[in-house]
């Protein structure tokens, strides 16, 4: 890491290009300025502009003296309306000129010409900017530099920045460039890229640093015409400075610093999105003039099969009633039926609640009473539910907790008991189901809780079941991939059930992400209007790529006139979040024709998958092997801070 934040190797990036000023508001700093061959303090707040208006030469002289001396006739003439400079140039000659903001041309001719310059004439000058702060003379110039005094951030514009600024004039703007070192950059890009609380594991974010480094660097001098190398938006990648800095993030900066993702000894062009859907999409199927062998589409998933061990008898399929009373059987100990009036004593024992007399054949609404009482939860059924009965405040607890109680059947029966009694103990807190993903650990195969930081082990010979749409069944043994869903059922220590999700989506690595799917509908008449063609008459997807993204795309309107798109252009065209998508034509309840499109991930799907990534590094994946996942082919080096060679 740097000594500190403008050292070398150094980055600019540009921050603003704006029309209007752009002000360092810090009150009483200081700033060492530099501009055309000149230096001296300014003292904060500064404010930048454009410095619009006319530029003329007053005329061009041999003898310096004589150049010096009309330079200042003409500052005395015009006052502190206009700035007056002399241009020394390679063929001897002192050129005086005038800057005069604001004015006309017919304006600027008549008092030129009272002043015994009639001959000056305009000319074509660079734009430039002006600088002004609290205290210290103004500065214009083309370019200038403003370096903060002291190491602590610098506030401009809307956000705060590492290092010195640059300020350049522009077709009328002025670009405010941040030149920081490299790492520091990266500080205030890995955090706005890829949120540490969204994502908090420290390999994802090892993957995410290298791959951002790595753009950095392959763009450096991309820009070199107007004096810099990247921007700050998603356009190059999101840069956000000091304000979105997290040490987790600072982190993942930190123990990789320097290292990049090389193919052939070159930096690649590490492209990466934000869901990819399950598999990325090769380079070429979207971007032709940016395919690279290293970009090529690969599953989002870890391909390593796991096996987990379980215990006890395999049964067949139950629904949900037979499964909870099941678990609710054995957190009881109850090993055969039992008369209701001993499930309430052992489920009163184990919450410590209170038995009340349950006659049998009850019905429903004592037996919700019984439980509630049973459970020690009265009291949380008449301060929290609002229901006018013991049952409807019952389900009422189940609804507020996320806790699924079965529907009662017309006749309580034992089973429905016993099933409705795991949620009264899930309520108390003796029952406690996690939601998590299968992991590789070296102890076999373990569970990484949704919330938990770190993995756990599953124990030895757990309850095992496996789920499918609402079914449940005890299996011996279960196959799983990296990134399998897992449900967890606990009493205290003990494993009282562990569920294999089967319900589809395999090992996903991004599958936890909020645009794993997605569905946005358009009527006939705003797709036309998005697609440039109001009278669109069809619409039909021509080619699809390997991964099934939409690569293809023709539009033909009444007339007969076609349109087509290929690649990113369709997504563009289109304004989904993916070109992974199908669709189709709806009837709207109004009559109105509409075009449901249904599709998975966001972004253009090349490169690494952030969510991806985090998918695999919960999953045990190291950033190393998650870069070579997504990569196909690189290696990893320490960069020597050399500009890659054109």
């Amino acid at each position: 890491m740097p000594a500190s934040d403008t050292a070398p190797p150094l980055v600019r990036i540009l921050l603003e290009r704006s029309k209007a000023a752009v002000g360092f508001p810090q009150p009483g700093r200081p700033y060492r300025v530099l501009w055309d061959g000149g230096s001296h303090w300014m003292w904060g707040p500064l404010q930048a502009a454009p410095e619009a208006g006319e530029t003329w030469q007053i005329g061009a002289w041999g003898d310096p003296a004589t150049a010096e001396a009309a330079a200042s006739r003409a500052a005395a003439g015009l006052g502190g309306a206009a700035r007056v400079v002399q241009v020394r140039g390679d063929d001897g000659l002192t050129r005086v000129r005038i800057h005069w903001p604001g004015a006309s041309k017919a304006e600027i001719r008549t008092r030129l010409t009272a002043l015994g310059f009639g001959d000056a004439v305009p000319v074509a000058e660079d734009a430039r900017v002006r600088l002004s702060g609290s205290a210290g003379v103004p500065v214009v110039g083309r370019e200038i530099r403003v370096v903060p005094w002291g190491e602590y951030p610098t506030a401009c514009g809307g956000g705060r920045y590492r290092g010195r600024f640059v300020l350049r004039a522009s077709g009328g703007t002025v670009l405010v460039i941040n030149e920081l070192n490299l790492e520091a950059y990266l500080r205030g890009v890995v955090p706005a890229e890829m949120g540490p609380l969204a994502f908090p594991q420290l390999a994802a974010l090892e993957a995410q640093a290298v791959a951002a480094r790595t753009y950095a660097v392959a763009h450096l001098g991309e820009h070199d015409d107007e004096g810099y190398d990247l921007c700050d938006t998603p356009a190059c990648q999101v840069y956000r400075g000091v304000a979105v800095e997290h040490k987790l993030t600072d982190r993942a900066v930190r123990e990789t610093a320097g290292i990049i993702a090389v193919y052939k000894g070159r930096p690649i062009d590490a492209m990466y999105t934000s869901t990819c859907g399950g598999r990325t999409e090769d380079a070429a199927a979207l971007f032709p003039d940016r395919a690279q062998p290293y970009l090529r589409g690969v599953a989002c998933a870890w391909d390593r099969p796991m096996r987990i061990k379980g215990s006890g008898t395999p049964s067949g399929w139950m629904g949900l009633e037979a499964f909870f009373a099941g678990m609710t059987g054995t957190v009881l100990g109850l090993e055969e039926p039992v008369p209701l009036s001993v499930l309430m004593a052992r489920l009163a024992s184990r919450c410590n609640g209170r038995v009340i007399e349950t006659p049998g054949g009850a019905g429903s609404e004592a037996v919700a009473r019984a439980l509630l009482a049973a459970g020690g939860l009265e009291d949380a059924a008449t301060a929290l539910a609002r229901g006018d009965s013991a049952l409807g405040g019952l389900l009422e607890l189940g609804d507020l907790f996320g806790i699924r109680i079965p529907e009662p059947p017309p006749v309580v029966d034992r089973r429905w008991v016993e099933a409705a009694a795991l949620a009264v103990l899930r309520l108390q807190g003796k029952v406690v189901r996690e939601t998590g993903e299968a992991v590789p650990r070296p102890d076999g195969v373990g569970i990484f809780p949704r919330r938990a930081p770190h993995s756990e082990p599953l124990g030895s010979d757990p309850p095992l079941y496996e789920r499918w749409e609402g079914q449940w069944r005890r299996v011996r043994s279960a196959e799983v991939l990296p990134g399998t869903r897992l449900e967890r059922y606990r009493a205290g220590r003990d494993m009282v059930a562990l569920v294999v999700d089967r319900s589809g989506g395999g090992g996903d690595a991004d599958r936890r992400s909020a645009w794993r799917s997605w569905v946005r509908e358009l009527s006939w008449n705003e797709l036309g209007r998005r697609l440039g063609m109001p009278g669109l008459a069809e619409i039909r997807v021509t080619r699809r790529s390997a991964s099934g993204r939409v690569v293809g795309l023709v539009a033909i309107d009444a007339s007969g006139r076609r349109k087509e798109w290929s690649g990113f252009a369709v997504r563009r065209a289109l304004g989904l979040p993916e070109t992974l998508f199908a669709m189709h034509r709806v009837t709207g309840t109004d009559g109105e024709q509409r075009v449901r499109f249904m599709g998975r991930g966001w972004g253009h799907g090349v490169g690494l998958c952030q969510n991806g990534a985090y998918g695999l590094a919960r999953a045990g994946m190291t950033y190393d092997a998650i870069l070579r996942h997504y990569y196909t082919g690189i290696g990893l080096v320490r960069w020597d801070g050399e500009r890659p060679a054109d």
